[in-house]
Formats: C-alpha cells, sequence, structure tokens
C-alpha cells in the first residue's frame, strides 16, 4: 500500500459521501460561496459593483430552495427526507434573479474558486435546479482536490504519509467536498510542502515546477501563501544553487500574495456573511484599530484561547463537518486523533526523525506565528466584539490547512517508541479507518438523527 493509492482509496468514497449527503447549503458558508461561483459560470469572474452594493446575482429559485431546509431543520425532521428531496429538485430557474453580497469571497481570488465553477458550468447553463448545481460544483471540487493532493503525496521526497494523512483529515476532506475555495487551499499548502521536501533533498527543480506549486498557494485563500517562508529559509540554512532558484520563486510568490491580499482587504472591503437566514455586517477598520492599539492583550487572547479552545478544534476535526455536529462520544476524535499519530510515527518515522534542531524549530514557530495571523484575520474581518471571546470560534476549520506543518513539528518524538511495535500494514490501515469512522458518523447524522444546531 502506497500513501497516494491509500489517499485516493480512502479519499474517494468518504468525499462522494459528503459530497451527495452533506444537507445543501449546509457546510461553511457555502451559500455565499456558492453565488460567487454560479456568478462566475456565467462568466462574472468577479462579484459585481452595482447600487445595490458588492455581490453576485443569482436566480432567485436558489435562495428559495434554502427556505426547504431550514423549515426541515425546525421542524426536527432528518435533512435528506423525500419531501425535501422533492422540494430542492422543484425549483428551478425561472428567470428571476436576486442579488447576494458576496463580498466576503472577494479576499480570494477567482482561482480559489475554479474547480467548483468547472463543474457548475453546465448546469447552470442548463438552468438545472440549485442543488444539482450545488453537487456538480462539490464534485468537481472534490476531484480538484484529491488529483492535486495525489500530485503532492507522489511528488514528494519526505513525510508522503504525513501529506496523506493530512488531506484525509475529516474536516479537510468535507472542505473539499463543498463549494468554497478552501480544498484547493489545502491541497496548495500539501503541494508547497511536498515541493519543500524536493528541495531539501537536493532536486535542482526548474522554473516551470517551483512557480506553479508556489503561486497557486499565493492566488489561493490568505494569509496560507505565508508557507512559502519553508524555502528561503530553506536557503539560508544550505545554501545550495537548487534552494537559491525555489527561494526566488517562493520570494516571488510571497510578494504576489501579500499584495494581492492588501488590495482584496482595502477600505472598499467591509466585511459581510451572508448564512441561510441571516446577513451579518462586521466593520474591519475599528477592529484593526482596536487589535494594533491593544497588541500585548491580543497575543496574550491568542495563546490562552489555543490551549483553552483546542480542545474544540480537535472535536470539529472529526465531528463538525459543516454546521451539523455528528454524534461522536468527546473521547472518539482524541483516540482518532492518537491512533493517527502513532501511525504516522511509524510509517514516516525516519523522516520525523531526520527534521530536527533548526529547521524543526523554525517549522513550528512559524505554524505557530500563522496561527496568530489567522487569529488576528479572524478579529478584524469576522469580529463585531471589543473583547477576544470570539476569535477561536471558527479555529478547527481555520487551522485545517496548516495541519501537515503541525504533523511534522509538533509530532512528540516520544511516539516513536511506541510506533516501533506497529507493523506499517496496520499503521497504514489505521490512518484509513480513522477519517471513516468519523465520516460515517456524520453521514448518519445527516441521513437519519437530524440535528439541533443552529443554522
Amino acid at each position: 500500500m502506497t500513501p497516494q493509492r491509500l489517499l485516493i482509496l480512502v479519499g474517494l468514497p468518504l468525499g462522494v459521501l459528503i459530497s451527495f449527503l452533506s444537507p445543501a447549503w449546509t457546510a461553511y458558508d457555502e451559500f455565499t460561496h456558492f453565488a460567487r461561483v454560479v456568478d462566475m459560470a456565467n462568466g462574472q469572474l468577479e462579484p459585481a459593483i452595482t447600487p445595490s452594493g458588492t455581490g453576485s446575482f443569482i436566480p432567485a429559485a436558489h435562495r428559495e430552495a434554502t427556505s426547504q431546509i431550514i423549515i426541515d431543520h425546525g421542524e426536527g425532521r432528518p435533512p435528506w427526507s423525500m419531501i425535501s428531496v422533492r422540494a430542492l429538485m422543484d425549483h428551478s430557474p425561472d428567470g428571476r434573479m436576486i442579488f447576494v453580497d458576496t463580498r466576503p469571497t472577494t479576499a480570494s481570488t477567482p482561482v480559489g474558486y475554479l474547480p467548483a465553477t468547472l463543474g457548475a458550468v453546465i448546469p447552470v447553463a442548463v438552468d438545472a435546479p440549485g442543488v444539482i448545481v450545488l453537487w456538480a460544483g462539490r464534485l468537481a471540487s472534490l476531484g480538484v482536490y484529491l488529483a492535486l493532493s495525489y500530485w503532492a503525496v507522489r511528488t514528494a521526497r519526505a513525510f508522503r504519509w504525513s501529506l496523506a494523512a493530512a488531506a484525509l483529515i475529516p474536516l479537510n476532506l468535507a472542505l473539499a467536498s463543498s463549494v468554497s475555495p478552501d480544498g484547493l487551499t489545502i491541497a496548495a499548502v500539501l503541494i508547497a510542502v511536498a515541493t519543500w521536501s524536493r528541495v531539501e533533498a537536493g532536486e535542482n527543480l526548474n522554473w516551470g515546477a517551483l512557480l506553479t506549486s508556489t503561486f497557486l498557494l499565493a492566488l489561493a485563500k490568505p494569509p496560507y501563501f505565508l508557507v512559502l517562508a519553508l524555502f528561503p529559509l530553506s536557503w539560508i540554512l544550505n545554501r545550495s544553487q537548487g534552494r537559491r532558484r525555489a527561494a526566488l520563486a517562493a520570494a516571488g510568490a510571497l510578494t504576489v500574495g501579500l499584495a494581492t491580499s492588501l488590495a482584496r482587504s482595502s477600505e472598499n472591503y467591509r466585511a459581510t456573511t451572508t448564512t441561510l437566514i441571516q446577513e451579518i455586517n462586521y466593520q474591519p477598520a475599528v477592529q484593526r484599530d482596536r487589535l494594533i492599539g491593544d497588541l500585548p492583550g491580543f497575543l496574550w487572547a491568542t495563546v490562552d484561547t489555543w490551549i483553552t479552545e483546542f480542545r474544540h478544534y480537535i472535536q470539529g476535526w472529526y465531528r463538525q463537518l459543516g454546521f451539523w455536529e455528528a454524534d461522536l462520544p468527546g473521547a472518539v476524535p482524541w483516540i482518532l486523533s492518537a491512533v493517527t499519530l502513532v501511525a504516522l510515527a511509524t510509517l514516516d518515522g525516519q523522516d520525523l526523525r531526520r527534521l530536527r534542531g533548526v529547521r524543526r524549530v523554525l517549522m513550528g514557530g512559524g505554524v505557530a506565528l500563522l496561527v496568530v495571523a489567522i487569529y488576528a484575520a479572524a478579529y478584524i474581518y469576522f469580529t463585531d466584539r471589543i473583547d477576544y471571546a470570539h476569535i477561536g470560534m471558527q479555529m478547527a476549520r481555520y487551522s485545517g490547512p496548516l495541519a501537515v506543518l503541525a504533523i511534522l513539528a509538533w509530532t512528540p518524538r516520544a511516539l516513536g517508541l511506541i510506533s516501533g511495535r506497529l507493523d506499517n500494514r496496520l499503521a497504514a490501515g489505521l490512518l484509513g479507518i480513522a477519517p471513516a469512522i468519523a465520516v460515517c458518523a456524520s453521514v448518519a447524522t445527516w441521513l437519519w438523527t437530524g440535528a439541533g444546531t443552529p443554522l
């Protein structure tokens, strides 16, 4: 069993289950992303600036279809009842259009939405019901995610099992099986880490490979392009010609990523969240000034929040695959996480032991700084409070793309003593079983048990 084969054998069926059985438009912020994708499928790459504001025009039938989800939820019915399915299929576009505020999606370039858009083009062109457009977009996103992740795992020179395991984290897989830019972002991080492993192994990669792997991440969702700092650090620690070329490519991509992020988060950007049932507006300029005026307090808040809320992040990676929470005992995510780390210590043990000293310290510190940057972005753009009580609410989702780096830098070395007793085939099997348990629990929730989580 190879890690890339495990990725496909496990990721494909689980991803398809999530794509079809995750209740319509209930992945994280999926309706807003969906509106952007429908707009792009009609040829509008960026939200339009109109007298109504900045946003997208989509068929009114797509918005009306969400009311059935809300009704079923309010009455305690499972989301995929026959009543719900028939109602969703009855909502076909009829020429009426509505405006949806999609300003939050402008933080990402159109690149992040291309996979879902490719899937949505034909259904949108033939005026298919919104749920058909949604399923097509989800499947296309999943396909691109698995293809890019496969490439990352196959081409990496180290940490191949860790890359595959990160791609199969249930929440990451769920994000990749939804209409959003998150799947492409996670895959782009995996490709960047895989390319870095090749540079570290002494490969002299050509400009095409370097620019493709670095600029894909630069044009994905910010601020994850900061991961590209691995390449300049690699060159500083060992100044070979191949590392210099990689550092230059990464520096260019970092510049593009930073410039793009600043341009797309200008004063003209006023964050708003359009959920299934409401629109929530924020004040980024006000929040930014508050943060700058209290940097020590904010830094302490991030440390305190990570420590106190980490248990919720672990639960989120395995139980919260969208707005509905799977009915799993709280101990199960911890057990699955421990099993995964022990398996990786067996399968990638040699590579993990080689990553030590300055490289490991810098990688671990870099992940920590990225976490702080994500907390800062969450506070500025998606919080409307003076205090820091809400900065960690979405951190399970936002930390997902960093999982592979956290595994490499933060896995306790003591696990190597336990892992030596584990058979490689058993370890590989455990990596596949862990996400399967979590996804199947979510599927059961979506199909039969209903949910009490507010939309």
